[in-house]
């Protein structure tokens, strides 16, 4: 092999070094060209996701902001118009229910839910048969075996506790001429009502509500529970 072929073939053998290089240079390249495009549209994704996020909170505000207003508006006309009919007649009508539903707004109760609880207190009620139950109530010195009564298949239980008439063991019973302590526990709440024999209370459920008298019994001891369900 002479100079020259040596020669030619060592620049062929350098080309293809080169090329080899240089295309390992344009693949390395366009990876990073690859990945900085799909990370720069996820990132726009991203940015556009927070844009419709941002626009979305911008109109729950702007709609707050409109029904704070209809409701303010809604009010100055109800206390106008309840300031007139005090002014025509000399008197001070709604003045406690006016301050209550002030409380309830600010709270964040909602308008329609008001509304709708007003609506079952003005509704005519259809009211199946009076039902009465006997019930035990428990004293500081004594606590009765069925001193739970459960009524509406487990949906209403009550308790009751007295103040003994006297506090020898020999005479448990509670005096039905104190107040009592009377707890209810119904769907998922409760609530205890402390007050002198006879007691009424509502129990409002959806479109039912439940009237509960609980009053004296002859039996000593025990209370009288009489209830029944209306449906609005």
């Amino acid at each position: 092999m002479d100079y020259y072929e040596t020669k030619k073939k060592y620049r062929k053998k350098s080309f293809k070094v080169f090329a080899n290089l240089f295309l390992k240079v344009v693949l390395v390249a366009i990876s990073i060209l690859i990945g900085w495009r799909i990370g720069a549209s996820d990132k726009d994704i991203l940015l556009l996701e927070n844009e419709k996020k941002l626009k979305s909170f911008e109109v729950s505000i702007l709609n707050l902001e409109e029904q704070l207003v209809s409701i303010k508006l809604k009010l100055k006309e109800a206390n106008r118009a309840l300031q007139e009919k005090n002014i025509i007649e000399g008197k001070n009508y709604g003045f406690e229910a006016k301050k209550v539903l002030a409380v309830a707004l600010a709270n964040g109760i909602s308008e329609e839910k008001i509304i709708n609880h007003l609506r079952i207190l003005n509704a005519k009620e259809k009211c199946r048969n009076i039902t009465s139950k006997e019930m035990s109530v428990s004293t500081e010195n004594f606590i009765p075996p069925n001193s739970f009564l459960t009524l509406l298949g487990g949906g209403l239980r009550l308790k009751a506790e007295g103040v003994s008439i006297d506090e020898s063991p020999d005479k448990p019973f509670f005096d039905p001429n104190k107040p009592i302590k009377v707890s209810l526990i119904y769907f998922g709440g409760t609530e205890s009502l402390t007050e002198k024999l006879p007691i009424s209370k509502k129990i409002y459920a959806g479109k039912f509500v439940v009237n509960l008298i609980i009053k004296k019994s002859n039996v000593r001891g025990s209370i009288i529970v009489r209830y029944t369900t209306c449906k609005l």
